[in-house]
């Protein structure tokens, strides 16, 4: 896979999980925004949050910062930010195969757009999936994310995932 468009959202769940590097290993290249690097980095970075300085180590690497054009922003729900609207608009121009996105209503303007949509638990998974990380270290990192306070995924949506991977490994397995 080579057009993803990344959101803030994971960005910095997985920069304050330390797993970013999943990304380079899933889909090679994730092209932000500059609203989205103003966002994650130059924010982050300001109010010294460790996953924006983790983040940042990958611009110009894995993560590359493109020109978004918003254009289309008066069709788009008007529950989902500036940096969301630029995602959806970029992941559009460049034809994206993936949009990562969390935020529900972002999500839907993604899909209405004709686009396919991951979350960072769909990241995670991914990684399972794909063996980058054991079943262990998947678990591990979905329950950091439903205790955490600075990570905005609901633990009750955790808890779904997982037990659905669970109900999913246990069947493969047995």
């Amino acid at each position: 896979m080579s057009g993803v468009v990344s959101n803030a959202g994971p960005l910095i769940a997985l920069g304050k999980l330390n797993l970013l590097h999943l990304l380079e290993k899933l889909y090679h290249n994730v092209y932000i925004s500059k609203t989205v690097y103003e966002e994650v980095i130059v924010n982050g970075i300001r109010f010294g949050c460790i996953d924006a300085f983790r983040a940042r180590l990958l611009i110009g690497g894995i993560i590359i910062v493109k020109e978004a054009t918003p254009v289309m922003a008066s069709i788009f729900d008007v529950r989902i930010d500036e940096g969301e609207i630029e995602t959806i608009e970029l992941a559009i121009r460049i034809d994206a195969d993936l949009v990562l996105i969390d935020d529900w209503h972002a999500r839907i303007e993604a899909r209405n757009q004709g686009l396919a949509v991951k979350g960072t638990l769909g990241v995670l998974h991914s990684a399972y999936k794909s063996d980058l990380i054991n079943f262990k270290e998947f678990e591990d990192a979905l329950r950091e994310i439903a205790y955490r306070d600075d990570i905005w995924i609901s633990e009750d949506l955790c808890t779904k995932v997982l037990d659905a991977a669970s109900a999913s490994r246990d069947s493969s397995t047995g």
